[in-house]
């Protein structure tokens, strides 16, 4: 399983998923041709069959968010549409938090896949995270630690993102 880079491209982002806590936490920090811009990373599923589910998204924007919407009307495992959100050129990676405390990541082939861990990370500073972790931090505690030491990762001036299901 891949956190950090996919292809060797990094993702700009940091989000941690954790079950024990039922919370989805994320940076705000999104970079657009190299110029670092404030967004929304985690989205909270609100109707249809996957309500109150947490998405958290990394890599390139308009096809996560693609993946977003088509996520709100499709089953927790009716990933067997032929899906082409991204070009060659475009990657991105979500990670799924649901109401019972499962934890998946999906990629630009819709590609779900359950993560076993108590917690999980995506994005540049997902290690980082995941270490400051397994040392005690909690998911809010590990990622302002990210915030800190990646350059990749930032609040741009904002509160972290935190969604609980």
């Amino acid at each position: 399983m891949q956190r950090g880079c996919i292809d060797g491209r990094e993702r700009m982002t940091t989000i941690i998923a954790d079950r024990r806590t039922g919370v989805m936490v994320s940076d705000n920090q999104s970079t657009l041709e190299n110029i670092k811009t404030p967004c929304r990373k985690v989205f909270r599923m609100t109707n249809g069959p996957n309500k109150g589910t947490l998405i958290g998204t990394s890599g390139e924007r308009g096809p996560s968010l693609i993946f977003v919407e088509w996520y709100k009307t499709h089953g927790a495992r009716d990933f067997s549409d032929d899906l082409s959100a991204c070009s060659e050129d475009e990657e991105f990676l979500c990670i799924l938090l649901t109401p019972k405390r499962k934890i998946f990541t999906v990629d630009r082939y819709f590609y779900i896949e359950e993560v076993e861990e108590r917690y999980w990370a995506i994005g540049s500073g997902g290690d980082m995270v995941l270490g400051a972790m397994d040392a005690g931090a909690t998911a809010v505690e590990a990622l302002k630690i990210a915030c800190k030491r990646d350059v990749n990762t930032s609040t741009m001036g904002r509160k972290l993102q935190v969604e609980k299901v």
